[in-house]
């Protein structure tokens, strides 16, 4: 076996949410993939790469709408790039698979591991060239944005505007990203905090600080008194929304909340509602234009021949080189604890965090 980033890099393993709470509950656990009994339709695969999203910081405090992740003892880690190591005996009726396949999925949990077990039905195979540090950053975050523009609302044509909440961040950045890569032609307005409007600038985004107390009047200034026709919102609070909505075109404009950050304390030790999960609270929140739009249930599950058209469509602009994700910092999957502060603090990230689990890998990248 390959070795791995992990503190048992001869061994195989994956990081468990003990209970629920700081980054401090991660603890890591010797497990064995090839000693369970592979379902006939399941596929090993070895983790190369795994993504790291704000999705993990919820999932870990709990409340996250999951039965899954209802209970401590799971695996976070949306997304990845891996290898196919073993297959059931019905996998490649289910997917022409191979072992040695390069492979990506996005299950929701489990990826923050040296290796995975999924149906082969989940896995979409990738080329042994596409670099697995670019591609790894797709399945979610960008996935999620295309989902954003194009399939969440229907008005965005040529020349709409659209305001970007948590413009710096994973989701944020490849909103702006797709924008130019598929010459979409949107006038983007984006929220950050003020260390970061440079950054937001050089992806074509007007920066408008976050916690400004005009950030409304701002926003109607850049599109000449009207608003913008759609605001995107991660943050998720009833403050949050209605902001949204008093930035976008009046009785036309819409709102899509795509997370509710809001709801985590901000030293990441525990959710703030404890009575309901987050998506309750967030349906709560809902009026007219706005809508909750959720990658997995909306696009994923309800539409996936669309989602996986889609995610070829993204895969073969990076190819081309049209598309280069950004990537924020790549971290060994030993360490996960600080991983999971850093993304709390959100201070240095500008794009998409990753873990590298394949040591051959993380040492090309000087990790």
């Amino acid at each position: 076996m390959p070795r791995n980033t992990s503190s048992t890099p001869d061994k195989s393993g994956r990081w468990i949410v003990s209970k629920f709470g700081g980054p401090d509950v991660l603890k890591w656990d010797s497990w064995d993939p090839f000693a369970e009994t592979l379902p006939a339709d399941h596929v090993i695969v070895r983790i190369i790469t795994a993504g790291i999203a704000g999705t993990d910081n919820i999932q870990r405090v709990g409340g996250y709408p999951d039965p899954r992740c209802s209970k401590p003892g799971f695996t976070l880690g949306y997304d990845f790039i891996g290898e196919v190591v073993a297959l059931g005996s019905e996998a490649s009726k289910r997917n022409p698979l191979s072992v040695g396949d390069r492979v990506t999925a996005m299950d929701g949990i489990g990826a923050h591991a040296t290796h995975i077990i999924l149906p082969a039905a989940e896995l979409i195979r990738v080329e042994k060239t596409d670099d697995p540090v670019k591609f790894c950053a797709i399945p979610l975050n960008y996935s999620t944005a295309f989902g954003m523009l194009k399939r969440a609302v229907t008005n965005l044509v040529p020349g709409s505007s659209i305001l970007i909440g948590s413009a710096s961040g994973g989701v944020g950045t490849a909103v702006a990203e797709l924008v130019n890569a598929f010459k979409m032609d949107l006038k983007m307005i984006g929220t950050c905090s003020p260390s970061k409007f440079d950054y937001i600038k050089s992806l074509g985004v007007i920066p408008v600080d976050r916690r400004a107390p005009d950030l409304v009047n701002q926003v109607r200034a850049l599109t000449g008194g009207e608003g913008v026709d759609v605001a995107y919102d991660a943050v998720g609070s009833d403050e949050s929304i209605q902001k949204s909505l008093q930035a976008t075109k009046k009785d036309v404009g819409q709102v899509i909340v795509i997370g509710a950050m809001s709801e985590i304390a901000v030293d990441g030790s525990g959710v703030r509602q404890q009575e309901a999960d987050l998506h309750t609270l967030l349906q709560q929140r809902l009026q007219s234009r706005v809508a909750f739009w959720s990658v997995i249930s909306n696009y994923k599950v309800a539409q996936p021949k669309l989602w996986h058209g889609d995610l070829q469509r993204v895969f073969e602009k990076v190819r081309s080189g049209e598309l280069s994700p950004t990537i924020a910092k790549l971290f060994r999957l030993r360490d996960a604890v600080k991983a999971h502060e850093t993304l709390i603090s959100g201070t240095d990230v500008k794009g998409k965090m990753l873990f590298i689990v394949d040591e051959d890998l993380a040492t090309q990248h000087g990790l």
